[in-house]
């Protein structure tokens, strides 16, 4: 038999075969880069929203509580078709996580969350004499004394413009001293004299508005010279200081360092001579100083960052060693001689000296004032006796371990 010819074409069925194997092949890579497209694109909306819920947890963190805007946001230009989800739940000892959720039209989402206390920190401030057997502090509407000899409270009244909480500057007994409201107030002043005691007219708000980011002042520390003449306010919401001869505002806009920036400032002192402004704070867990320009020359050039006329920044962030456990510092007071500066984190109290760069842990805080919420401290001239007050009104003496004796603490009031 002869051999079989080669077939010159191929068959019909072998034909639809290798259509339907070419139609796979394009399917296949049409879906890669259908894929690829999806991937990039949830990429770019991921990328969208890690910004988008960092930049609304930024702008979160500088309102008030009771004026955030919890819940679903539907997002305009530049993002139109995002949703961000705005959280807030109490965590502890003042203390909020504060979440923001963002979503993408294509699915993406990305979140952004923080540890935060209230912006408008309901910051109650204490003032006492040099011997602190006398004691004022605002509880509520009304300010309220302490008199640590007969251990009696009075009611002084109403403080002048009926906002809760605020800060005090100067001494009782003095002709006057001063009184900043914790939210979005002007600062007045308190004669003592004539008694009663009456309110003079407040200082004009510094400014309406610094930037397009930042509102009025919310004054939460406050401090005055010896003679209460010149007045030096913390303020939260612009971060920085603000300073007055006693009748108007130094200038129009706040003195705030940028090289590091100060975070939210709570608790404020000074020394006798205003030549030494410490400031306790809250973000970045440590204590600020801001020196008067002759106090200036005794530093290095380096060490400093201008705040003009009113003298220099000190770069550093002065904090303990990690192993004391400085939390976000809240009270602050010093002796009278500018030795030492004492300062409170809610949980701790600890003291610092300058001149060595020394920190010591003072004591524990009672674990009932700890859940009061301490806010403003003072002391006497010597660092031997504090008195601090909290966001509950309450009024605690404390006094530092001496020797073998360990620290008490002591609710005076309710």
């Amino acid at each position: 038999m002869g051999n079989r010819g080669w077939r010159q074409g191929l068959s019909l069925l072998e034909v639809q075969v290798s259509l339907l194997l070419l139609l796979l092949v394009c399917l296949y890579l049409m879906s890669l880069f259908a894929s690829g497209q999806r991937h990039a694109r949830r990429s770019i909306d991921y990328s969208k929203c890690t910004m988008l819920a960092h930049r609304r947890l930024e702008e979160a963190k500088t309102v008030p509580f009771e004026e955030l805007a919890t819940g679903l946001r539907q997002e305009t230009d530049p993002n139109p078709g995002f949703n961000t989800t705005l959280s807030l739940t109490p965590y502890e000892d003042g203390l909020y996580v504060l979440q923001v959720e963002a979503v993408a039209p294509s699915g993406a989402l990305a979140r952004a969350f923080c540890l935060t206390s209230d912006p408008a920190i309901a910051f109650s401030g204490v003032i006492s004499d040099e011997y602190s057997h006398k004691v004022v502090w605002v509880n509520g509407t009304d300010l309220m004394g302490w008199d640590d000899q007969t251990s009696t409270v009075t009611n002084l009244g109403a403080v002048s413009d009926a906002r809760r909480g605020g800060a005090l500057a100067g001494r009782p007994g003095t002709n006057f001293f001063w009184r900043g409201g914790s939210k979005e107030s002007p600062v007045s002043y308190r004669e003592t004299l004539p008694a009663p005691g009456t309110w003079g007219a407040a200082l004009a708000a510094p400014v309406a508005a610094v930037d397009s980011q930042r509102a009025l002042a919310l004054f939460s520390g406050m401090a005055t010279d010896q003679g209460t003449g010149r007045l030096v306010a913390a303020d939260l919401t612009n971060r920085g200081l603000w300073f007055s001869d006693g009748s108007a505002w130094n200038s129009t806009s706040v003195s705030k360092p940028q090289n590091p920036p100060l975070g939210r400032p709570a608790g404020i002192v000074c020394d006798p001579a205003m030549s030494l402004i410490w400031v306790a704070d809250v973000d970045y867990q440590c204590l600020r100083k801001l020196v008067s320009p002759e106090a200036s020359a005794h530093y290095s050039p380096t060490e400093l960052e201008s705040a003009g006329p009113l003298g220099n920044w000190h770069r550093r962030r002065f904090r303990p060693p990690a192993s004391l456990g400085l939390g976000s510092p809240i009270g602050l007071a010093m002796d009278s001689h500018g030795w030492a500066v004492y300062v409170h984190d809610r949980a701790r109290l600890y003291r610092f000296v300058d001149s060595t760069g020394e920190w010591s842990l003072l004591g524990t805080l009672d674990e009932n004032l700890r859940q009061d919420l301490p806010s403003g401290m003072t002391t006497d001239r010597y660092g031997s006796l504090f008195f601090l007050t909290t966001e509950r009104g309450s009024l605690w003496k404390i006094r530092p371990p001496a020797g073998l004796t360990p620290m008490t603490v002591t609710k005076l009031w309710p």
